[in-house]
């Protein structure tokens, strides 16, 4: 006994764009699924899509202990900031006194402070000494100078 079946034979062109279809609505589904909130959204310590280079207003006293910070460097190592810099540990206990959403902001202006402040030192240093270089040990008398001097405002 012979059956006669009358199934329409399928190519893998056609498979292939069954498979495609699925897959695109599987898509569309979870595009359009609803959103699972991010326990981290609003956390004042993440700082994507924030404004937080700002400049604003710190502690003197900081400031004049970064300031001593970078005159150790500059007498001791030529400006370089070693194996174990004091700097950011400064910088951290003056960020644990603030509130959490200021530390962004204030964590930037302590750092370009010591930056400019670094580059208008070592700029005063060649100005006078054209030989010296970072790493380099600094002549006590342009140091001295340097911190004295009129041209290098210690501001952020």
């Amino acid at each position: 006994m012979k059956l006669n079946f009358s199934v329409s034979p399928m190519n893998f062109a056609s498979i292939s764009n069954i498979q495609q279809t699925v897959k695109f609505a599987q898509m569309k589904e979870q595009v359009d699924s609803p959103r699972y909130p991010n326990p981290y959204e609003n956390d004042p310590r993440n700082i994507t899509n924030k404004d937080y280079k700002k400049i604003v207003p710190v502690s003197d006293k900081v400031k004049q202990e970064l300031m001593n910070d970078l005159k150790e460097s500059f007498e001791k190592r030529g400006g370089m900031s070693g194996v174990n810099p004091k700097s950011p540990m400064i910088i951290n206990k003056y960020l644990e006194t603030l509130p959490a959403t200021e530390r962004s902001s204030a964590a930037y202006t302590l750092g370009q402070f010591k930056i400019n402040t670094a580059d208008r030192i070592a700029t005063f240093i060649k100005e006078k000494d054209s030989t010296w270089d970072w790493g380099k040990p600094v002549k006590p008398e342009i140091l001295a100078e340097a911190f004295k001097s009129q041209k290098i405002d210690f501001k952020a």
